[in-house]
């Protein structure tokens, strides 16, 4: 017996045990559920090197409040059209996702391929 609510030392061990293997599996099931993409994400597309290729998994870009830099990640925007973006969205804000192509640089094309990533939140 000890101090502890009357368990024996092997009772408490055993408890002790119970408890970390609660939280490391609740933390395992907690990323599961949020930091895998779902089945139906489309994939994005990553260059390794020469003919080598990597789909990775799906995020979302807000372009109203996206920096530069996270804009450039979409594919077939770099650095001019995220500064592009960023300066349209200073006078401007993207109601829908589809207003990015008044943005000078993004037409139709481009406007079909970065689509699955764009996210526009409504104002609150």
């Amino acid at each position: 017996m000890n101090k502890y609510f009357d368990f024996s030392s092997k009772q408490l061990k055993f408890l002790i045990f119970l408890g970390v293997s609660a939280l490391l599996l609740g933390s395992l099931q907690f990323i599961q559920n949020f930091a895998t993409p779902s089945k139906n994400s489309p994939s994005f597309e990553i260059q390794l090197g020469n003919d080598q290729k990597i789909m990775t998994g799906i995020f979302k870009v807000d372009p109203n409040f996206a920096p530069a830099d996270s804009l450039e990640l979409l594919p077939g925007i770099g650095k001019v059209l995220a500064d592009r973006i960023v300066a349209y969205r200073q006078h401007t804000r993207f109601k829908k996702m589809i207003d990015i192509t008044d943005v000078r640089g993004i037409g139709p094309k481009l406007y079909e391929k970065i689509k699955p990533y764009l996210q526009v939140k409504p104002i609150e």
